[in-house]
């Protein structure tokens, strides 16, 4: 295996959720010399002994990082799922320092030290803010100083049990109509609102992810802030920031048109120090090193690039992991539920017993599946009876926003009159029918929809 600088600046994802694990990393090892490799799915001991082969084969140190928003057990079998942000900052900064600590002690259990979390986007809920259909309840609210405090929380829970944080999406996503994933995003907002939690939380941050986001008010060019010398200006020159920035995944539409080698080399020179989830990450790191030998990519900033992914990793080895300790969510989770737009569904939270799934995550689908709840698409037809209450899954999930529940199944709900529990995004419990009693439950982790599995009548 040859080695090159520009080899640390590529973090490939392994899918072992989707079959992807040994053999990819192997490739990749072979091919180049990647420090750090992202990991969707996978049983926490099979992470784990990954984790440690890696290592072995590389012969240095490995830095596995994972989308770790809910909890572990948002991506890793055997760990704990934990509410989405919205409904820990709903529960307060105990549940979110908590929440923090949680996820990152048992992370460490499979070699997962990079969390890639707490988003700090806002999502605002008065009548003129523009809402991200991706966001949602991905954040922990919509005002400045509750997602503040509760990141803030979150992150210091996080440090303490020895997990490197990565705060999401700078500039801000929570202001963009679009999603990133599938189109190109543009915030047309005042982005001082957006700025705000980064600037008063990067201290706590050793690594930032900015996100495929144009800010045209910052920006006049239309570059999204990944690629945007001018956006990453702020981080870098007005806010003195040195530590990692990564970008979100290269395969989302918003990243830009044309071929991603060349987009990733203008990252590179914009400030961005890792190039997060590209299609092919041997044919970019071979780009890359060819870029650099023909003088089109600065040597100076890819040894700098390198160094702040050194200072991370030196702090992955460097940081005590601690115990997972029991975990107390504030007052309690019930206090979640919250009464629907037409009444509640009476005292007591009385089980569903069917789902209809506008927008949800695998984990959810997954869980609800494990306790045989029967989950209907949205295009399929409504039953003809309801037995018990209907659970409408709507949250902020890539390329879905926020639809409608589908006409026949309004006309079931209007007709039968199931209670409904609508759990998702904030904006959710708006779709519920003007009439409808029932209840709205703050996101789509296990951990919410187990509290309507095991509440009882």
């Amino acid at each position: 295996m040859t080695q090159a600088p520009t080899d640390y600046l590529v973090a490939p994802t392994l899918r072992l959720d989707k079959g992807e694990g040994l053999a990819e990393a192997l490739r990749c090892l072979r091919e180049f010399d990647p420090r750090v490799f992202m990991i969707f799915g996978g049983d926490a001991e099979d992470v784990q002994w990954l984790h440690e082969t890696l290592e072995d084969q590389a012969g240095h140190p490995i830095l596995f990082c994972a989308d770790l928003e809910r909890g572990a057990g948002q991506q890793f079998d055997g760990l704990t799922p934990l509410p989405d942000a919205w409904a820990l900052g709903l529960l307060g900064t105990e549940a979110c320092y908590n929440a923090g600590h949680r996820t990152a002690a048992e992370a460490a259990s499979a070699n997962v030290r990079w969390i890639m979390g707490p988003v700090l986007d806002l999502h605002r809920l008065d009548a003129d803010a523009t809402r991200s259909p991706i966001i949602a309840n991905r954040s922990f609210g919509g005002e400045i100083q509750r997602v503040v405090e509760c990141a803030g929380a979150y992150l210091q829970g996080l440090a303490d049990a020895g997990g490197l944080a990565c705060a999401k999406h700078f500039p801000g996503h929570g202001g963009v109509s679009q999603d990133s994933h599938t189109e190109m995003a543009v915030c047309f907002e005042d982005p001082a609102p957006h700025l705000e939690p980064f600037q008063t939380l990067l201290g706590q941050c050793p690594s930032v992810m900015v996100g495929h986001i144009e800010y045209p008010l910052l920006d006049p060019e239309g570059r999204p802030a990944s690629r945007s010398k001018t956006l990453m200006d702020i981080l870098r020159k007005d806010w003195n920031y040195d530590g990692v920035v990564v970008t979100d995944s290269l395969r989302m539409v918003g990243f830009g048109d044309g071929p991603h080698e060349e987009l990733a080399v203008e990252s590179l020179h914009a400030g961005v120090d890792l190039l997060l989830d590209p299609e092919d990450p041997v044919a970019l790191a071979i780009t890359l090193r060819d870029a650099l030998e023909r003088g089109d990519l600065d040597q100076e900033r890819v040894f700098q690039a390198v160094g702040r992914l050194d200072t991370l990793i030196r702090l992955g080895l460097d940081t005590e992991v601690a115990t997972p300790r029991p975990l107390v969510l504030g007052g309690g989770a019930k206090t979640l539920l919250r009464p629907l737009p037409g009444g509640s569904g009476g005292r007591s939270h009385t089980r569903p017993t069917l789902a209809l799934n506008l927008a949800s995550t695998p984990d959810a689908l997954k869980y609800l599946e494990e306790w045989d709840m029967p989950v209907f698409a949205a295009d399929s037809a409504p039953p003809n009876t309801f037995p018990g209450p209907l659970l409408i899954l709507c949250g902020a999930r890539e390329g879905h926003g926020l639809p409608n529940i589908p006409g026949p199944w309004l006309e079931a709900i209007q007709h039968h009159h199931p209670p409904l529990y609508v759990a998702g995004a904030p904006d959710a419990a708006q779709l519920a029918p003007a009439a409808a009693r029932g209840w709205y439950l703050p996101g789509l982790s296990p951990a919410l929809l187990g509290m309507l599995l095991t509440a009882g009548a």
